[in-house]
C-alpha cells in the first residue's frame, strides 16, 4: 500500500533534497519530524506557529486583491510589465502566451525553488 503525503510534505522534501544535496529521505519521518517541530498538523496543514514564522509561506489570493496586494503574494511576477495583467472576476489574469512560458520554464527546470513554488500555486487553479 502506497502512502500519500501532504503537499507540504513533498514540498519540504524537496527542498530538503535540494539544497541539503542528499541522495533520499524517508518521507514518513519526515512528515513527523514536521508535525514535531509544529510546522503542520497532523492532516498536513500548515500551522500559525510556521506561517508566523515564516517556514510555510501562505498563497491564499483572496478575490478583489489591489495588484500591490497579489504581487506581495506573488512576488515572482514584478518582474514582468503590469499590463500583462487584467482582473478577472477579482483574480488577476495573465495571457494564454505567457502562461506556456511559465509551464515551459517549471518542466525544464528553469526556476530556483521559491519561484517554482509561486508558479506552481498560481497555476494551481487556473
Amino acid at each position: 500500500m502506497e502512502i500519500i503525503y501532504p503537499p507540504l510534505v513533498e514540498q519540504g522534501i524537496k527542498y530538503y533534497l535540494e539544497t541539503e544535496n542528499e541522495p533520499t529521505v524517508d518521507k514518513g519521518e519526515f512528515y513527523r519530524a514536521m508535525v514535531d517541530k509544529k510546522l503542520i498538523t497532523e492532516t498536513g496543514l500548515p500551522t500559525q506557529h510556521a506561517i508566523d514564522q515564516g517556514f510555510i509561506k501562505d498563497y491564499y489570493e483572496k478575490q478583489d486583491l489591489s495588484f500591490d496586494e497579489f504581487l506581495s503574494i506573488y512576488p515572482f511576477f514584478q518582474e514582468y510589465d503590469s499590463g500583462l495583467f487584467k482582473c478577472i472576476d477579482g483574480f488577476w489574469e495573465i495571457p494564454v502566451d505567457l502562461k506556456a512560458e511559465l509551464i515551459e520554464m517549471l518542466e525544464t527546470d528553469q526556476l530556483e525553488y521559491d519561484d517554482a513554488q509561486q508558479i506552481n500555486i498560481y497555476l494551481e487553479d487556473r
